[in-house]
């Protein structure tokens, strides 16, 4: 979780609702700004790294967008080969793409035209984003050495918004890219790799992975998923139901258990927290759903202990008030948010606030981790108020 320090600028705050992606990389690029742009999604986290206003790396914690994903799916290296790297790279603050070029995985240049691809599928899914709170923060840049890639603003905006148009007008026979298309007869007049690519729709790929398999765009695919479909020489099919038939019987929330330990593992408590609570009055008329929420919510009690975040620290407002009137909070957000003066610390806001103790501290982390506001230490403070005694 990234905080915003005193040496830092947040220079702009809103959501996407109010301002779109494509006006606010255009204002950076105009003003050749450097720094990294934040935006929290419904699911996802996404980061722009922008050095004198071009694009030149992103960041996202949706594991499909990991480059190990992409190494992996590539056919480049094996999910040994990636354990292996990772390990190495936490003990000695190695970039993965770096250990894959050292270890004979890939050369240079075809780790440059993944991590390029990586990047533009990112940025493609960005802007299919309608809703999420953003936050530029001026002149940070990732404390690694990272790969740069860059992009002007218009090379990606332009091809962003076009398949995005193009998407919108797929979607009635094609709802998204996770679903799994079944061959049902052989297009006649394919290219040769088009028809490799379509004998593989055999109903045990979505069309995010056949693009991944095929080092191909997924908008690629998606096209000719659906012009196949429109011919009638295709289905598709979801690919929703993870959760094993065993666990629906015996414990029908376990697959909610799966997504809320995936959103606690990218430090996304409060998504965790609502998941939690839905399950509880979906499932209330069986008592082994509250024993179930309440281990769960014991889980998001210890990870939060597990951050670094002193009750003691002063909280102070991490943007201009003038900008809080643009952000996309709910009523209990903006409620903390009215109390946050830079005098009261942690635990006395928390004692502030009506409600669960455990339901405001996460508000409270999430709101620390979306950079509105941000922890103070109060031994500085202390200090002064006893001078003057």
């Amino acid at each position: 979780m990234h905080r915003v320090t005193k040496g830092e600028r947040l220079t702009i705050a809103g959501n996407l609702r109010t301002m779109g992606l494509g006006d606010i990389v255009q204002w950076l690029a105009s003003t050749q700004k450097t720094g990294t742009l934040i935006i929290d999604g419904p699911e996802f986290t996404k980061k722009i790294y922008f050095r004198q206003g071009d694009v030149v790396a992103v960041a996202s914690d949706n594991p499909h967008e990991f480059l190990g994903h992409y190494l992996l799916g590539w056919g480049y290296c094996t999910s040994t080969d990636i354990e292996a790297m990772l390990k190495i790279q936490d003990s000695k603050t190695a970039m993965l793409g770096e250990l894959a070029v050292k270890n004979g995985f890939v050369s240079t240049e075809e780790l440059r035209t993944v991590v390029t691809a990586k990047t533009e599928e990112t940025l493609y899914d960005l802007i299919l984003w309608d809703s999420g709170d953003f936050r530029f923060i001026e002149g940070q840049l990732p404390d690694r050495a990272f790969q740069e890639i860059p992009l002007p603003a218009t090379s990606f905006l332009f091809e962003g918004h076009r398949q995005r148009d193009e998407r919108l007008q797929m979607i009635d026979l094609v709802p998204n890219t996770a679903v799994v298309p079944i061959l049902i007869a052989l297009p006649e007049d394919l290219e040769e790799t088009d028809l490799a690519l379509v004998t593989q729709m055999d109903g045990r790929g979505t069309i995010e992975e056949l693009a991944l398999s095929n080092r191909r765009t997924i908008f690629d695919v998606l096209k000719l998923v659906h012009r196949c479909v429109q011919s009638g020489l295709m289905q598709v099919h979801s690919s929703e139901g993870t959760a094993t038939l065993s666990d629906q019987i015996a414990a029908p929330w376990m697959a909610t258990e799966r997504s809320v330990m995936a959103r606690l593992e990218r430090g996304r408590f409060l998504d965790a927290l609502k998941l939690i609570n839905e399950a509880q009055e979906t499932f209330a008329p069986d008592p082994a759903a509250h024993a179930w929420a309440s281990s769960m919510f014991s889980r998001i009690e210890q990870a939060l202990n597990d951050e670094a975040i002193e009750g003691s620290d002063i909280l102070d407002l991490g943007i201009e008030l003038d900008d809080l009137v643009n952000l996309d909070c709910d009523p209990a957000e903006g409620f903390v948010l009215s109390r946050i003066t830079g005098v009261y610390s942690i635990d006395e806001v928390l004692n502030l606030l009506p409600g669960s103790n455990l339901n405001n501290r996460v508000i409270i982390h999430n709101l620390i981790r979306r950079g509105l506001i941000k922890p103070r230490d109060a031994t500085s403070i202390k200090r002064f108020q006893k001078s003057l005694s």
